[in-house]
């Protein structure tokens, strides 16, 4: 515990200081950064691809598709590009047919597209109106989420939610870190309100927390599965006492695109 602690407060004034205080453009070299580690810890780590050439095209994809995303580069050239990487995936995987399988193919794509794409959701978050009281929220709602659930369980949870792939999550607690969630996202709303003299959306605020803390669950849940059906205890090691950057980040990568699509449809905050 006491080393978890120490990491957590040597990693969060960098983050803090990445996403409030340094100029845009950084924001969008750190969602490159967590996509590079994020695809080497889900495709090297676990396994599922060693192989030095997918593993590197993999990775170099993952570092690029969000300065992509985020720096304007049209989606036809961007689209033109995983083909050509795709093609190239199939035709390594025609001469390493024992070692490089279909499944492979999919290990790759998740790990140098879907995280990618995620995370690139930080800096677009960033960029908004209000974007540094909105980038709080992926995070409180995935944390809240987590941390409600986590003492609702303790508490009273009787009745297991998944055993065969988290033996200590119950359904209690799920109830719990969704209500709780929804809570925590409105008392956001009022720190926005009182302490910043802004105008939340109260009723966006509450379906982000409902809806959010659900697919934070499923993103926790999922990650989970990918780590026991490859036998790891952790995705990585860069974080001492918290794994690597998809254990600390499981949930908040699913959350991202939640936050982003929820704002697209209504302002959270006028």
């Amino acid at each position: 515990m006491a080393k978890r602690i120490i990491v957590a407060l040597l990693y969060l004034p960098i983050f803090i200081i990445v996403l409030f205080f340094l100029p845009p453009w950084c924001s969008v070299v750190f969602a490159s950064l967590l996509s590079a580690i994020a695809a080497w810890e889900v495709l090297h780590n676990t396994g599922l691809v060693k192989a030095p050439f997918p593993l590197t095209l993999s990775i170099l994809s993952a570092l690029t598709l969000p300065a992509a995303i985020c720096f304007g580069i049209r989606f036809p050239l961007i689209l033109f590009y995983y083909l050509a990487v795709l093609a190239a995936l199939f035709v390594y995987g025609m001469y390493h047919t024992e070692s490089f399988t279909f499944a492979s193919i999919g290990a790759i794509l998740f790990g140098s597209v879907v995280i990618p794409c995620f995370f690139s959701v930080f800096p677009i978050i960033l960029s908004a109106d209000y974007g540094k009281y909105l980038i709080v929220l992926p995070f409180l709602t995935a944390w809240s989420c987590d941390t409600f659930a986590y003492f609702t369980g303790m508490a009273m949870g009787k009745h297991k939610l998944i055993p065969h792939i988290s033996a200590k999550k119950t359904i209690e607690g799920s109830i719990g870190g969704i209500l709780g969630c929804a809570l925590s996202l409105a008392g956001y709303g009022l720190v926005l309100q009182f302490a910043f003299d802004l105008t939340p959306n109260y009723l966006g605020l509450v379906i982000l927390g409902l809806v959010g803390s659900v697919i934070s669950q499923i993103g926790d849940l999922s990650m989970s599965l990918i780590k026991r059906e490859n036998h790891i205890k952790d995705y990585g090691k860069i974080m001492p006492g918290h794994g690597g950057i998809l254990d600390r980040f499981d949930s908040v990568l699913f959350v991202l695109p939640v936050v982003y699509a929820v704002l697209a449809v209504f302002p959270l905050i006028g």
